[in-house]
């Protein structure tokens, strides 16, 4: 990468932090947006902790003060939204309409304020561990075992190895993914999420933050990105080009050709203001083939490509001292 694009980089970088904190509201959380059109073009706020905790994970790579401003507020904020069992749901306090609590928004959120707060594993993680099927996958929504209807996502089960790590009562939950996507069966096994690169994401995220069990997939995490790659450097879009270079990034990868071409894309289509597009993360399904509604926003399209770039540009830096 020649002098003018690292610059354009680093300068891509800074804008884009410079969004985050302006457009993080007053009380800490990063917005997020509903729209029963998958392009989200009509959309109405959607107050959820989900997106503060991707952004507060993407912001943990940069040691900055506009940064740990950023932190702090957003960690404040998670942290009031959790129940007095260390637990959160999906729709805030600020919400309008309540929700039971879920794995995915707790484990999540759990990792990212634990450092801050390191009793909350005291508190959620016999709730989390009781919360599996007899066959020892984690369900979605933490609800009385008597209740037949609950769901088994890929992601969510990611998530949680992703938060409680490698132990026996995770082990089913690591042989079913790996199964999954070492037998290029990850279709389908993810309900709440709208594209494969989100499993693809969680799997490696897990893998970097220490689960080595998954070091056994990265040869084909790698390989199934590369073949989503456009002609134009992208994998799609602007939030599946971020999820699939912080993959690579996460396991590892050098292949530099494939990366500069996806961060160049990334570099075109920044907003002027710092922003990505809002573009659809994950969504509510009704059945297995509607849909009923989609979410996303700037704040966390932008969250994710940032932690793609920000890490590429410390790995190019690294390679030329």
């Amino acid at each position: 990468m020649d002098m003018d694009y690292h610059s354009r980089l680093l300068s891509c970088i800074q804008r884009s932090l410079t969004y985050l904190s302006d457009s993080q509201l007053e009380y800490g959380e990063f917005r997020t947006y509903i729209s029963k059109d998958p392009e989200l073009e009509v959309c109405w706020f959607d107050s959820s902790p989900f997106v503060t905790s991707q952004v507060l994970y993407s912001l943990s790579f940069f040691d900055n003060q506009i940064n740990k401003k950023m932190r702090e507020k957003g960690i404040n904020f998670l942290k009031d939204e959790m129940n007095e069992k260390g637990l959160w749901q999906y729709w805030t306090k600020r919400h309008h309409s309540k929700m039971i609590p879920d794995i995915d928004d707790t484990c999540c959120a759990s990792f990212v304020v634990m450092k801050a707060f390191p009793d909350i594993p005291s508190l959620n993680t016999s709730i989390i561990l009781e919360n599996r099927t007899k066959e020892g996958l984690f369900k979605t929504w933490i609800r009385d075992p008597s209740y037949e209807r609950n769901d088994i996502d890929s992601v969510v089960n990611a998530n949680v190895l992703f938060y409680l790590g490698e132990r026996e009562e995770t082990s089913a939950a690591c042989k079913f993914i790996i199964q999954c996507l070492m037998t290029d069966m990850e279709q389908g096994t993810y309900k709440y999420y709208v594209n494969k690169l989100s499993l693809y994401y969680a799997v490696s995220r897990a893998y970097f933050n220490g689960i080595n069990s998954f070091g056994i997939l990265t040869p084909a995490l790698i390989d199934k990105i590369i073949r989503l790659q456009k002609e134009d450097g992208s994998f799609g879009n602007e939030l599946l080009t971020g999820l699939a270079l912080c993959v690579l990034l996460n396991t590892g990868f050098q292949g530099e050709a494939v990366m500069e071409q996806a961060i160049y894309y990334l570099l075109s289509q920044q907003n002027i203001d710092g922003s990505f597009r809002r573009i659809a993360f994950y969504q509510w399904p009704e059945t297995p083939s509607e849909i009923l509604y989609w979410f996303g926003s700037e704040e966390l399209t932008t969250s994710i490509c940032l932690e793609a770039l920000a890490r590429y540009s410390e790995k190019v830096a690294r390679a030329s001292d």
